[in-house]
């Protein structure tokens, strides 16, 4: 079997659902699946450093087909992605794939594989990484109801199957009345390296730590984080913690978000990290004793996946899908995302976490989020695709 995955970008800098499709990638070849990534050479602003263009290459352990992307000097269009060489490509080696997996909507390599598929009679699975939420069609609605009403509807209604993460996206993108069968697999973690941790540890006399690791977009709520360890400054001056932030994205919110932690006098809590990756991300999650998530909108979180995955307990707003799940065995804490309701919770986390929450993080982790399993399960998932389409 043959499985084309396609997405716009597997730069880190694009956070989970890049990172996760290579990994999804990897564990499927253990399972006998022949998949590949068909991607362009995006790196958030910049072009990826490491991807060689217009030839297959081994990245990561996984084959990859990178075209470049165009660069043009409209934001908007670069954040598209154009890259006429993908689609020339694809046109000409679609048919050699049983089934595509496309990741990711309202964007050019997504949106023109899903069209040349159903042209071409290729049956294809659909990963809307979250992006048929609610809030996120309210993001520059304008452009994607337009899409939506030229191509992207017939993209949806087309594909052989709809991939959601979770039962909370999946139940989001109701609204919408679509008509394909959906699937509902989440992602998974490797966890860190036994030794990764190692030189770190928590440290109970130290203050406590907390932990935002992702993107710095205004969707994660970064700014309702702030405001709320403010509120905890000025209830308990004396009380020991800091803020570790990792993570990069626009300078010029970056650079506001750093003068908001200024000006509410949090800057001696706060340490600015910028992206992080590897080993230092697992050190950063292992030495952590919260990871907080106040985000809009996630359809899964795998960095609170991740966080999980190294023995860390996550504070989560409920618009993060897995938050249900931390909720209900006892790996965290689910809270509001406002200011008010954030300071409380983190009022409770200066106790730190207890042996028993952390056991039930990893716990968590290691049985729901393992590769292993969601390969099997989405290999059998493309099989059950592939019978249903050939008898049509």
């Amino acid at each position: 079997m043959r499985v084309l995955h396609v997405i716009p970008s597997i730069s880190p800098l694009r956070g989970g659902p890049s990172r996760a499709v290579i990994e999804m990638v990897a564990a499927l070849r253990l399972q006998e699946v022949d998949a590949a990534i068909l991607t362009t050479n995006d790196h958030g602003p910049g072009l990826h450093p490491d991807l060689v263009t217009g030839r297959w290459r081994e990245h990561q352990g996984v084959p990859v087909l990178a075209f470049r992307r165009w660069s043009p000097p409209v934001a908007a269009l670069r954040e598209f992605a154009v890259s006429p060489g993908l689609s020339l490509w694809l046109s000409r080696h679609l048919k050699d794939y049983d089934l595509l997996h496309i990741h990711a909507l309202f964007s050019y390599p997504s949106t023109s594989a899903m069209a040349q598929a159903r042209w071409a009679g290729v049956p294809y699975i659909l990963r809307s990484i979250g992006q048929l939420s609610p809030w996120s069609l309210s993001q520059s609605s304008g452009r994607k109801r337009l899409m939506l009403r030229l191509i992207e509807r017939r993209n949806l209604q087309g594909a052989a199957a709809l991939h959601f993460t979770t039962g909370a996206e999946r139940d989001e993108a109701t609204a919408l009345e679509l008509a394909p069968p959906t699937l509902v697999l989440p992602l998974g973690v490797r966890g860190p390296e036994p030794a990764a941790g190692a030189a770190g540890g928590r440290d109970s006399a130290a203050p406590v730590r907390f932990l935002f690791l992702s993107r710095l977009h205004p969707k994660k709520r970064l700014e309702n984080l702030l405001d709320a360890l403010a509120l905890l400054l000025q209830r308990r001056p004396d009380a020991p913690w800091e803020l570790a932030i990792a993570g990069d994205g626009e300078p010029r919110y970056v650079a506001g978000l750093q003068e908001r932690s200024r000006r509410l006098g949090l800057e001696t809590r706060c340490r600015w990290l910028g992206f992080v990756e590897g080993e230092a991300k697992w050190q950063l999650l292992q030495v952590a004793d919260w990871y907080v998530l106040p985000s809009a909108a996630e359809n899964f979180g795998i960095a609170a996946v991740e966080a999980l995955a190294a023995g860390t307990p996550v504070i989560l707003s409920p618009e993060v899908a897995v938050a249900a799940d931390v909720e209900r065995c006892g790996a965290g804490l689910v809270s509001g995302s406002d200011p008010e309701a954030l300071a409380l919770a983190l009022g409770q986390a200066l106790e730190r976490p207890s042996l028993s929450m952390r056991t039930s993080a990893l716990n968590l982790a290691q049985m729901e989020f393992s590769w292993s399993t969601i390969a099997l399960q989405l290999r059998d998932a493309y099989r059950q695709v592939l019978t249903s389409s050939a008898g049509r």
